[in-house]
């Protein structure tokens, strides 16, 4: 039993898969389209994690940063001002291009410039020049060592070739008080993240701000505020002259950095900065824990996989304008989105690669559609071919048939006419005499089969002449009279004298008689019809109204078809249910237009218009109805 069902699962999981991989076959070219959209999405991407990273920056401008952070820029002009006795050898100043950190120390000028800010009772100082081997000995009298070695203040130390680290000649027996001033930069030789250094030497962020990295091998990102206007700084000889504020350095971080040649400024996404002013951004980072998050690529790619199916199910079910309109306004919420998560909550997600795979998803389906399209119309006219073929045989077949029916009626007529006069007072004149009668109804059903398929060909065209429309209306009063006066119908009418006008006569004429015949056949024994005609407004109107049992407001709309007729009058009366088609198919030919009133119980009023100026081509080859 277990075996059974163990089989029996099988099967049905061999069946399901089977049913897939039909499912993804017939599909292929599909889904071949939606993997190229999405590839390029994620090429795009790529792309997108370096340059639109870099250009998120630049577009937020400078944004508001930390006002716990001061610079202290030592420039060469200030410096050498200040002590002309260090600068007496020179020349000119401006000649001076190999300025290392060692060409700014001075154990006095540092002892008067860390006085001058730990005073102010700072948070912390960082000083990011590296004074080490490159100054040589330096000998320190207690005050001095008592300043120089002070708990706040962080001395820079650096790395060099071999990876060794090389401490400054400040560094307090347990090197708590130095930190690791090292600025890296990426293949492209920018400047975007800042990378946590070995346990035994912190960075100099970590050491002034006394909050470590999080742990991350591949480097943290720094959230870059702007420029360096974004900070306060002051110069060396604004401290020096007491050109500063007395609280300036009080509760602050400060950051002393000097120009150098051997410390140029580095690319960075918001422009050249210094060594100094980067370190500035990376502290304001970690002051406000404000560092660039971001997903790893695949989460990236996946959501780009389920961007790129709703954008081609937009393309595949709406029509190119709806799916373009929904498509544009996709790409701007995302981006829209983008930016404002980026500055609010420093999460960072691609804004251009989007539009990318949109607009790829939209070129590559919108030509898959196109191809679809074409198929489809190719498929279509074929199947018009092939209906046309079936038209045209079934006209002919039609034709033929009643063709070939109208001489043997004729004839049958003949024998009947030739019967009846031969025995007028027999009792067989009678049974003649309904032969008779439905001769003619089967030849009636012949003609109007034969003026469908005349008026239905594409060679058909009206012949107008000018004419007298009350004339038209009198000739087929005329035929009809005796029909009326065998169920004692009253035909009155009412034609106002008008101008002739051009109009086919033929055509009019089996309209009218088809309105007046068939308000006669619905119209019971004793009822009245009342046939009109005037012009207003530039028209002709004719109008026919009988006293019948009048028509569904349900059937009003399906009279005028083609073989169609009331429901409750398909086996009431006879009839083929193509009067009322030819009558508008004629007048719509003329460039009028048939209307029709009719309450049950009451009666029907059908009434057509034709226009006195007439603008239709008479030599055009009217189209086959559809």
């Amino acid at each position: 039993m277990l075996q059974r069902v163990q089989k029996a699962s099988l099967e049905h999981l061999k069946f399901r898969l089977e049913v897939l991989l039909r499912f993804f076959s017939r599909r292929r070219g599909f889904w071949l389209r939606c993997i190229l959209c999405w590839a390029i999405g994620c090429l795009a991407l790529s792309n997108d994690e370096i340059n639109a990273y870099d250009q998120r920056f630049q577009l937020r401008g400078d944004q508001k940063a930390s006002s716990q952070i001061v610079l202290i820029t030592i420039r060469q002009s200030d410096f050498a001002a200040i002590y002309e006795s260090r600068t007496n050898f020179l020349d000119n100043m401006s000649e001076v291009t190999d300025i290392t950190d060692s060409f700014f120390w001075n154990k006095q000028i540092w002892s008067e410039l860390l006085l001058r800010i730990l005073r102010q009772n700072p948070r912390s100082v960082g000083v990011t020049l590296y004074f080490g081997d490159n100054v040589g000995t330096v000998r320190l009298s207690p005050e001095e060592q008592k300043l120089f070695l002070d708990s706040r203040v962080v001395w820079a130390s650096t790395t060099n070739s071999l990876e060794r680290v090389l401490t400054p000649v400040f560094s307090n027996r347990d090197h708590t008080n130095l930190g690791n001033n090292e600025v890296r930069r990426d293949e492209d030789g920018v400047v975007r993240r800042v990378f946590p250094q070995r346990s035994d030497m912190p960075h100099l962020v970590e050491m002034i701000t006394h909050k470590k990295f999080p742990t991350q091998q591949a480097g943290l990102p720094i959230n870059y505020r702007g420029s360096s206007r974004v900070f306060t700084q002051y110069t060396l000889s604004e401290i020096m002259y007491d050109e500063v504020p007395s609280n300036a350095f009080s509760d602050k971080i400060v950051l002393i950095g000097a120009e150098t040649s051997s410390s140029p400024t580095y690319m960075t996404p918001v422009g050249t900065l210094s060594r100094t002013e980067i370190l500035a951004h990376a502290t304001d980072t970690v002051l406000g824990n404000k560092w660039i998050k971001r997903l790893s690529f695949w989460w990236y790619a996946s959501g780009f996989f389920v961007l790129m199916l709703i954008a081609v199910f937009l393309i595949t079910t709406y029509p190119q304008s709806v799916a373009l309109f929904f498509i544009l306004w996709i790409g701007t919420l995302l981006a829209a989105l983008s930016a404002w998560v980026f500055d609010s909550f420093y999460f960072w997600s691609p804004a251009f690669s989007p539009f990318v795979l949109l607009g790829a998803s939209w070129i590559i389906f919108i030509g898959y559609q196109a191809t679809k399209i074409e198929k489809k119309n190719f498929r279509l006219q074929q199947e018009q071919q092939y209906l046309q073929e079936l038209e045209q045989l079934k006209n002919n077949f039609v034709s033929l048939i009643s063709h070939d029916l109208k001489t043997p009626i004729a004839k049958i007529q003949a024998i009947v006419d030739r019967l009846m006069t031969q025995h007028q007072d027999s009792e067989l004149n009678q049974d003649l005499r309904s032969l008779r009668l439905y001769g003619d109804e089967l030849n009636r059903y012949i003609q109007s089969i034969l003026k469908v398929l005349r008026v239905e060909s594409r060679d058909f065209k009206i012949n107008t002449d000018v004419g007298d429309i009350n004339e038209v209306i009198e000739e087929a009063l005329q035929s009809l009279r005796p029909l009326a006066r065998e169920k004692n119908i009253a035909i009155h009418t009412s034609l106002e004298p008008m101008f002739s006008l051009e109009f086919d006569t033929t055509l009019i004429k089996e309209v009218v008689i088809n309105l007046i015949e068939n308000a006669v056949k619905y119209t019971p024994a004793g009822g009245r019809i009342e046939v009109i005609s005037h012009e207003s407004d530039d028209l002709v109107h004719v109008i026919v109204k009988d006293t019948g049992e009048g028509i569904k407001p349900e059937d009003m709309e399906k009279v005028w078809g083609k073989f169609t007729r009331g429901s409750d009058q398909d086996l009431r009366t006879k009839g083929t249910g193509l009067g009322l088609y030819l009558v508008k198919y004629f007048i719509e030919l003329h460039g009028g237009k048939v209307k029709m009133e009719s309450t049950v119980g009451h009666g029907t009023t059908v009434s057509f218009t034709l226009p006195l100026d007439t603008e239709y081509d008479t030599e055009t080859e009217t189209e086959v109805l559809a």
